[in-house]
């Protein structure tokens, strides 16, 4: 099949599959030992080819850390537009939240950088674009934990970007993964403790 549809596939088709194997890479020898070189060899295309994908090998793991953020963010307006309660609500997409780190394969996830604090420093000059994204998330969210507070729902005491932090925290904490295994626990089971410690933390 021929045609712009079919080449836009095929493109969609090899960044993906570039990702994949860049993520591999960045598992097996890390940020420094992971050459531009190596990825073109292994996905099977020309260096000149993958440069024509990515601009550089801080924008090929950029575009790894944050692949999946725009299926995060759609299901998180899904959820807020929904009809439950506010607290209901907002167990929801914590829950969501913890459900969908713990089923990735990979730990490079939103969550997981943004708990960082100090960013890695291959990514200090993504430092405008990953404080987008964490703007537009806490513009999601921010608003329902203040609202939460004027209700009297939620500890007003603390302020709302902490409680947008610690919800990250949880979501990021790399211990989730251990507890499953140590455990016994499924990801579900593991998904409704984090749900719960939060809520209990933020409840007034």
């Amino acid at each position: 099949m021929t045609g712009p549809f079919s080449r836009k596939q095929i493109q969609h088709d090899r960044e993906e599959y570039i990702l994949q194997v860049a993520e591999e890479i960045l598992k097996e020898k890390g940020y420094s030992d992971m050459s531009m070189d190596e990825i073109a060899s292994r996905v099977g295309i020309s260096k000149v080819t993958l440069y024509r994908h990515f601009k550089s090998k801080e924008d090929l793991v950029f575009s790894l850390f944050f692949h999946d953020l725009s299926n995060f963010l759609q299901d998180l307006e899904q959820m807020i537009l929904t009809d439950l309660p506010l607290m209901k609500k907002i167990e929801s997409i914590i829950y969501m939240g913890i459900l969908n780190f713990l089923q990735k394969d990979s730990a490079f996830s939103l969550p997981f950088i943004s708990s960082l604090g100090e960013l890695p420093i291959f990514l200090k000059s993504k430092q405008k674009e990953i404080e987008k994204i964490e703007h537009t998330i806490a513009d999601y969210l921010i608003p329902l934990l203040e609202k939460g507070q004027s209700e009297g729902r939620i500890d007003a005491s603390i302020p709302s970007e902490l409680l947008l932090r610690t919800l990250f925290g949880i979501l990021s904490s790399l211990s989730l993964r251990y507890l499953i295994k140590e455990n016994n626990l499924s990801q579900k089971q593991l998904a409704e403790m984090g749900t719960r410690l939060y809520m209990k933390a933020i409840k007034a």
